[in-house]
C-alpha cells in the first residue's frame, strides 16, 4: 500500500523526538518531510520543547503534514529528539505514525531512528529505515526511503 508507506515514512521521522522539560525551557520549532514509495509528506512549524541542540520532544499535536495523493497521516506519540553534535546526528528511540488511506488505518512503529546533520545546518536527513505494525489489512512492514528535519 503506497500510501502506508507514506504514513510510516512521517511516523519515522515526524515522530523523532519527545520528552518533559523544565517549564523554564525555550519552545523551538521544526518542519519535515518524509518519502514513502514515491509519496510524501511535509510539515512546517511544528512545536518542540526547547532548541536544538538540548535534548527535545515534539508536539504530535501540532505536526500537520501535507501529503501527497489520497494519504492522511498523524504522528500518534511525542518522540524524544537526542543530539550528538559530534557524531553529527539527532536520534529517536521510538516514533509512532498513523496512517489512513481508504479508510483503512494503519499504524506504524519505527525503532533506534537516527538522522545526520547536513553541515552546520540543524537540517538532519536519513533513510531507508524500516517501520513494523500494520496488522489486518495492512502490511507488517513499510520501508520510509528518506526523512528530512530541520529545526529552528
Amino acid at each position: 500500500m503506497k500510501a502506508t508507506r507514506l504514513l510510516v515514512g512521517i511516523t519515522a521521522v515526524a515522530g523523532t523526538m519527545f520528552l518533559a522539560v523544565p517549564a523554564y525551557a525555550a519552545t523551538g520549532q521544526v518542519d519535515g518531510n518524509i518519502t514513502v514509495g514515491g509519496s510524501s509528506c511535509s510539515w512546517t512549524n511544528a512545536t518542540t520543547s526547547d532548541v536544538a541542540p538540548n535534548t527535545l520532544t515534539i508536539d504530535h499535536t501540532t505536526v500537520k503534514p501535507s501529503c501527497s495523493g489520497s494519504i492522511v497521516a498523524s504522528l500518534t506519540n511525542d518522540p524524544t529528539a537526542t543530539f550528538d553534535d559530534t557524531a553529527g546526528t539527532v536520534s529517536s528511540a521510538e516514533v509512532d505514525v498513523t496512517g489512513t488511506v481508504l479508510g483503512i488505518n494503519c499504524s506504524y512503529k519505527v525503532t533506534g531512528l537516527s538522522l545526520s546533520r547536513q553541515g552546520t545546518t540543524r537540517t538532519y536527513t536519513g533513510g531507508p529505515f524500516t517501520a513494523n505494525g500494520g496488522g489486518g489489512l495492512c502490511p507488517s512492514s513499510e520501508t520510509v526511503d528518506s526523512a528530512t528535519l530541520t529545526f529552528h
